[in-house]
């Protein structure tokens, strides 16, 4: 009897020794080494305890059979599917690393066979333990203790008190990097809010505006140019400040404990990241705070329509999340396409309400395509270069000509009335496409724009023809947003060398100070799971699963809070510059902590009782 008892530990056995095996080839492990072994009792005792957990699921009917209870199957199936899909991901990414040192196709084939099963396996234990850890401890993860929980807030003192924090956590930054981190992008916008270039909608003209703005008011105050540049990063510091504050202050009143939210201040405060980019003059920072705001006005109106209550009697809220959305429409090349995919979503979520939120939304849509379109025109504001958008095309056919594809000559001819496609092999870059796009501007753009169709067809052919090649120059062009992985680009210094006779002017200068901060900036690569802390991929994957627990909580209208953050990826994975560059994907990791909160709200009904 007790034989037969044991036997469900078999099938954990293989799974675990499919999955050290993945493990195994994806760490570049020997098969002799004795950390393989290490990797399958690990794996093996993990899947013993996911696998006891399932039976525990298991309700006894009609005294000889077993069934999943309803929640459980679901929790089940949610794994399946999402161990799946991470498991695909990685052998998408890690395919090279995989099959590394293996020639035959038919050997290829099998190791990936082999490695996909144990990534599955691995994945799905793992996300099987998790979600049943986080049904059970929901309740006290959200710090939930009476049915009022709606009504708490957080003290006036602490509203004014938390700024207070933030910006002392990034004073140190500030005084480091003074006037504030001026990156090549930043000194564009700069020459051209101080008269010196023609306009250009390039990098967001609003922003460029908001520039503008503040260097003017910083002149006239202090006569000063770098005084005037720190005008620009304190309001930036101040703004930010001020939108964490406002984050805090809805998580905890819907539901998120103190310690909860204590370690989203720390987060915000102490991550060498969030006060770097607090002191740099990038549209992205804005844009990331501005995406904050309008989560969380969508997260305060579902908490509303999930009470029955009418919208209307929240004006004000309605009017943040308007403005908010055309901030974001406004302040980044890709928000009005997450704004625009996210609409239809928010109408849907908020139907009972349509006819008072759709016309707002469309409006809102509408004056942003007038903005960016008639009014630029009108004040002469120039568009983006039409090679901007062609990030992954262009990398894909650039990938073709580096590998040494055959090309007939009428595809030859077309490339060479753009570009010198000899060159491409020398500039193409797998993780950047500035090289190529830049050989596409200093050659004849003008012959693209007015050919799109012939080019969208050389496209094609050599995409059907050369469909790998396509493939992998999609992966290593976007894998850094969708993989978890080490950041290409993190942060930068001071002023870049410029032609405009701006310079850094540092207060804490010297060596301690430089030090510190190298070592503060290089300790995500040190330190394992802080080091997540810097990978846009992990959140990405994290913004799935805590979307999954939506569901599975009974919370499923709270998912369209994670629609505009899917629509970032989406469009970054269209049309990126850079692999892995932090600040592309600083919007997600911003608005993380209220993603978190979203996933971890369980229904009404389900909401402890005061005693």
């Amino acid at each position: 009897m007790t034989e037969k008892m044991n036997l469900w530990k078999i099938p954990a056995a293989l799974e675990a020794w499919f999955s050290s095996f993945a493990l195994a080839r994806v760490c570049g492990l020997e098969t002799t080494s004795v950390f393989t072994l290490v990797l399958f009792f690990f794996c093996f005792q993990i899947f013993l305890l996911g696998a006891g957990r399932e039976r525990e699921d298991l309700l006894t009917k009609d005294g000889s059979r077993l069934v999943l209870s309803l929640s459980a199957g679901k929790r089940r199936k949610a794994s399946a599917a999402l161990g799946l899909f991470f498991a695909l991901l990685c052998l998408a990414c890690e395919q090279e690393k995989l099959t590394e040192g293996l020639t035959s196709s038919l050997f290829q084939a099998v190791i990936l066979l082999c490695c996909t099963a144990g990534f599955f396996f691995l994945f799905f234990r793992g996300l099987r333990l998790l979600f049943f850890y986080l049904e059970k401890r929901t309740k006290r993860i959200l710090g939930l203790k009476n049915p009022s929980f709606q009504d708490q807030k957080l003290p006036r003192q602490m509203k004014l008190l938390i700024p207070i924090i933030l910006l002392c956590c990034w004073l140190p930054w500030f005084l480091y990097q003074f006037p504030g981190v001026m990156t090549p992008d930043s000194l564009s916008q700069y020459s051209q809010a101080m008269g010196l270039s023609p306009f250009s909608d390039h990098h967001p003209f609003a922003h460029t505006l908001l520039i503008r703005l503040l260097l003017s008011l910083g002149t006239a105050l202090f006569h000063n140019v770098y005084a005037a540049i720190a005008c620009y990063t304190a309001f930036q510091m101040l703004l930010m400040a001020v939108i964490l504050c406002r984050c805090l202050c809805v998580l905890y009143r819907y539901g998120a404990g103190k310690k909860l939210c204590f370690l989203f201040l720390l987060f915000y405060a102490c991550v060498p990241y969030n006060g770097n980019f607090a002191v740099t003059m990038w549209k992205d920072v804005l844009f990331s705070g501005f995406l904050l705001l309008f989560a969380l006005s969508v997260y305060q109106l579902l908490h509303l329509y999930s009470s029955q209550e009418r919208l209307r009697k929240k004006p004000g809220l309605l009017v943040l999340l308007l403005l908010s959305g055309l901030l974001v429409c406004l302040f980044r090349s890709n928000g009005l396409y997450v704004f625009l995919l996210s609409l239809p979503l928010l109408a849907f979520a908020f139907r009972r309400e349509w006819k008072l939120l759709l016309p707002g939304l469309l409006l809102t849509a509408a004056l942003a395509l007038c903005i960016k379109g008639p009014v630029y025109d009108a004040i002469g504001v120039a568009e983006p270069a039409f090679s901007e958008s062609l990030s992954i095309p262009a990398q894909q056919i650039a990938r073709v000509v580096y590998e040494g594809r055959a090309l007939t000559r009428e595809q030859t001819d077309l490339l060479n009335q753009t570009v010198d496609s000899a060159s491409i092999a020398d500039y193409y870059q797998p993780e950047l496409s500035d090289p190529v796009k830049a050989l596409i501007q200093y050659g004849h753009p003008e012959y693209l724009e007015s050919h799109k169709g012939e080019y969208l067809k050389l496209w094609l052919q050599l995409g059907l023809r050369y469909p790998a090649d396509y493939w992998n120059a999609f992966v290593d062009q976007t894998r850094g947003y969708w993989y978890p992985g080490e950041p290409d680009l993190t942060v930068n210094e001071s002023i870049s060398p410029n032609e405009l006779g701006l310079s850094g002017q540092s207060v804490l200068a010297g060596t301690p100070a430089w030090k510190a901060v190298e070592i503060l900036n290089k300790l995500y690569t040190i330190l394992p799971l802080y080091g997540l802390l810097y990978s846009i991929g992990f959140f990405a994957w994290a913004a799935v699963f805590w979307c999954v627990n939506c569901a599975l909580n009974g919370r499923k209208r709270n998912c369209v809070l994670f629609v505009p953050f899917f629509a970032l990826i989406l469009t970054l994975c269209l049309a990126t510059p850079v692999a892995a560059d932090l600040r592309y994907g600083y919007p997600l990791i911003l608005s993380m902590p209220v993603l978190l909160c979203a996933g971890l709200e369980v229904p009404a009904d389900d909401r402890p009782r005061a005693a």
